[in-house]
């Protein structure tokens, strides 16, 4: 497809999230723009950078792949019995947290713009069934913010894989409280759905140390059963991240 098409196709689906003045300014720079680098992407990588001008676009393969903003909760996530349930357990008031739909979008959590004290988890807009475990990953993270005191506290790019452990072992937490009437089989599986794993990342966390921290939450025990989530959480940092890594 010409890269014009593709800045046309963004531009189209900004029109119908009711953003037409934006579009309209913005195609004709980002029309010009692709035809500019049109050759020179042909001789670039897979991986190069995307087209600047191309908001909400990415590389996959070789082409330039158009990607919508996020919706509303159009799963209406926010309102599963299970979702509640483990916000609930998290002690994660109610209204802290907004669910988004985002096309070819990955599971995540991050603080809402703008808002102090709110929160929003963005889930693949095709997600049906098997999203409880990725979504009780990402509520673990509001539960990790909220105890550090903010995002900066936290310190994500020092402290990756710790923090997504983590979440897995408050996944495991929440599901031995929670969810128990769930298959911790399935729920297991599905919690993979959150990052992925290659040789060398240091993101996630190998798939045995990711198992390793769930379980160490599901089974709950002592001196777990003794204590509240957040000091679960600094013994898990204290004591078990090192064992889980080694």
């Amino acid at each position: 497809m010409p890269s014009g098409w593709l800045c046309l196709a963004w531009c189209m689906r900004l029109t119908v999230h009711e953003l037409p003045r934006l579009c309209a300014l913005g195609l004709a720079a980002c029309t010009a723009s692709a035809l500019l680098m049109q050759a020179a992407h042909a001789q670039t990588s897979p991986s190069a950078a995307p087209f600047p001008d191309c908001l909400y676009s990415f590389y996959q393969g070789p082409q330039l792949v158009a990607v919508a903003p996020c919706n509303d909760d159009l799963a209406n996530l926010g309102a599963k019995p299970d979702v509640i349930a483990a916000m609930r357990f998290f002690g994660i008031p109610e209204g802290t947290v907004v669910f988004k739909s985002c096309p070819g979008g990955i599971f995540s959590a991050r603080p809402r713009r703008g808002t102090p004290g709110q929160y929003e988890i963005l889930y693949p807009s095709d997600v049906s069934t098997g999203y409880i475990a990725p979504i009780v990953h990402e509520l673990a993270h509001v539960v990790q913010i909220m105890a550090a005191g903010s995002l900066q506290a936290l310190e994500p790019n020092k402290h990756h894989r710790r923090i997504e452990l983590g979440a897995d072992f408050l996944a495991g937490l929440a599901f031995n409280q929670a969810l128990k009437h769930l298959s911790n089989v399935d729920f297991e599986a599905n919690l993979m759905l959150v990052g992925s794993y290659k040789q060398g990342d240091k993101n996630h966390g190998a798939p045995e140390h990711r198992t390793q921290a769930f379980r160490l939450g599901a089974f709950r025990a002592p001196p777990l059963r003794e204590l509240n989530i957040r000091q679960a959480l600094e013994y898990f940092n204290a004591n078990e991240y090192a064992r889980v890594t080694r």
